[in-house]
């Protein structure tokens, strides 16, 4: 049910599943996106790693798997490596990261956070989504994976903790406006087809007392009055990606629908 998935530059890129096909799941997806929303800053915003599902709000997107970058609908797309964003400093309002950084080699998240820091503006914002291993989730996913339910497990690297999310914000130079847990003890019920498992959305909302994922909003921070720029490139940057058109690069963060 991950959909197909490869190692690439150490990272785990994927088509993923289709999404639609679990109407419980892509209702809290759907959730998810308007709380990103509302913390979202007004102006252009990027999103890194958006699979085959990019947010609503997204003006443009970077990913890894080519296919995703070419099929994209409703978003400026290129393929390109989330280390070194093919772009100019201070270009985004917004940077999104929704489920994706946990497939990332922990040696590359901190390059992939401050390239994230460079291209927001000094009051821009990083909104960042990501499964934290909570005992219930672990529990739970873990069954379903010995019962066949989820199909393969491509968590090579495990889920962040909500403190190492914490923590890799503070070292890559943001400072944290907010973090809060997202999930419910019905999140099982997600990986069922049937229809009638949508209906359940209402109780999901009020039964928000499990860590599934975390939620973490953060801003660039601030140094003597200016923004520290860790991690810029002396070089020319695309100030936006026009089109579909894939820049040469690969990517090291995908956007997982392994929720």
């Amino acid at each position: 049910m991950s959909g197909d998935w490869q190692v690439l530059d150490g990272a785990i890129v994927e088509r993923p599943r289709e999404v639609g096909s679990y109407p419980l799941l892509s209702a809290v997806y759907d959730r998810h996106d308007r709380l990103i929303d509302r913390r979202a800053v007004e102006g252009r915003s990027l999103e890194v790693a958006f699979g085959t599902r990019p947010h609503p709000g997204a003006d443009v997107g970077v990913e890894a798997f080519p296919e995703n970058a070419r099929d994209a609908d409703g978003i400026a797309a290129a393929a390109a490596d989330a280390r070194d964003l093919p772009f100019d400093a201070d270009s985004f309002s917004t940077v999104v990261g929704r489920r994706f950084l946990h497939h990332v080699p922990a040696a590359d998240r901190r390059a992939i956070l401050r390239e994230a820091r460079r291209v927001l503006e000094s009051d821009g914002r990083l909104i960042l989504l990501e499964g934290t291993p909570g005992a219930y989730r672990r529990l739970t996913k873990g069954l379903a994976f010995r019962l066949g339910v989820l199909g393969d497990d491509n968590d090579e690297y495990g889920h962040l903790s909500a403190d190492r999310i914490r923590a890799l914000l503070d070292e890559t130079g943001f400072e944290i406006e907010e973090t809060r847990p997202l999930g419910s003890p019905l999140m099982p019920c997600s990986a069922f087809r049937s229809s009638p498992v949508e209906r359940l959305i209402d109780l999901v909302e009020r039964t928000q007392w499990v860590r599934w994922w975390t939620l973490a909003v953060a801003r660039p921070e601030t140094v003597g009055g200016s923004e520290a720029r860790d991690g810029g490139s002396e070089s020319e940057r695309t100030p936006a990606v026009q089109g579909t058109a894939a820049a040469p690069a690969t990517d090291s963060a995908r956007n997982s629908t392994d929720k």
